[in-house]
C-alpha cells in the first residue's frame, strides 16, 4: 500500500470540495484513507475563512465610521488581491 503526500490528499479534497468532504466523513467515518490529512485539510479552510470573515468585517466597519470612499475603495482593493492570492494558491495546489 502506497501512502499519499499531503499535497496528493489535498489535491483530491480540493476536486471533492469541503460539502462533499464532510458529508462522506459523517456518513463513513472510518472509511477515510487518510483522517489526520482531511481533518488538516478542514482546518485550513476554516483559518482561510476566518481570516476572510474578519478582513470583511473589519472593512464594514471602517466603511461604516465613514472613512470615506477613497480608504473603502482601498480596502475593497486589498480583500480583492487577498481573494486572487488565495485563488492563485488554491490554483496551482491542485496542479
Amino acid at each position: 500500500m502506497t501512502r499519499k503526500t499531503r499535497e496528493q490528499v489535498w489535491r483530491e479534497l480540493d476536486l471533492l470540495g469541503e460539502d462533499e468532504v464532510r458529508a462522506r466523513l459523517v456518513t463513513n467515518p472510518g472509511v477515510v484513507e487518510e483522517p489526520g490529512l482531511v481533518q488538516e485539510w478542514l482546518a485550513q479552510r476554516e483559518r482561510v475563512a476566518s481570516a476572510l470573515a474578519e478582513t470583511t468585517s473589519q472593512l464594514g466597519k471602517r466603511s461604516r465610521q465613514g472613512l470615506g470612499p477613497v480608504k473603502l475603495l482601498g480596502g475593497l482593493a486589498l480583500l480583492t488581491v487577498a481573494g486572487v492570492a488565495l485563488g492563485f494558491l488554491l490554483a496551482k495546489r491542485k496542479r
